[in-house]
């Protein structure tokens, strides 16, 4: 396990440092559709009768049109010998990459539309990208949403609580 983090840590810091990471993600799903569903390539990566060298030929053939840091990430997985590790990886790299994307984002929902004045305020405030959402059926208050962060200030949430307090007695 500590192999797919260092991997998938330091490519995620190198496509984030060069502003890459939309590229890189992209590429590397192509990656692992590849290896899922083309038996000659994942055979590419783990045959032991094809030394390193050819697999790397091969690799920067094929993927000429890649990002240059891609293609020699797949070259180290293979003179690492940590080509088994492909997919873990990847998939490790894109959690990190949405994370980060999408870290400065809010979504408020509320049960009217918004005035834009508001809306370009907060953003500012809160030093974001703002998205809204409207839901007639929190009848009045705000939700605000950042990743899996909730926090529910609307009447119907309210109501409920009281509802449950009320039962409750």
């Amino acid at each position: 396990m500590n192999k797919i983090s260092t991997y998938s840590n330091t490519l995620f810091n190198i496509a984030n440092k060069n502003n890459l990471l939309d590229q890189i993600e992209l590429e590397l799903g192509k990656i692992k559709h590849l290896y899922k569903t083309e038996p000659n390539f994942r055979l590419l990566f783990e045959s032991k009768r094809i030394n390193n060298e050819t697999k790397q030929t091969i690799l920067k053939s094929v993927l000429d049109t890649f990002e240059d840091v891609v293609v020699e990430f797949l070259c180290i997985l293979i003179n690492q010998k940590s080509s088994k590790y492909l997919i873990e990886i990847i998939n490790k790299f894109t959690k990190l990459s949405n994370k980060a994307q999408h870290a400065n984002e809010v979504e408020i929902i509320t049960a009217g539309i918004l005035d834009d004045n508001i809306i370009t305020a907060l953003s500012k405030k809160l030093n974001c990208t703002v998205q809204t959402t409207v839901d007639k059926s929190i009848i009045g208050g705000i939700k605000l949403r950042k990743g899996n962060k909730i926090f529910d200030n609307s009447i119907s949430f309210q109501l409920n609580n009281l509802k449950k307090t009320l039962y409750n007695v």
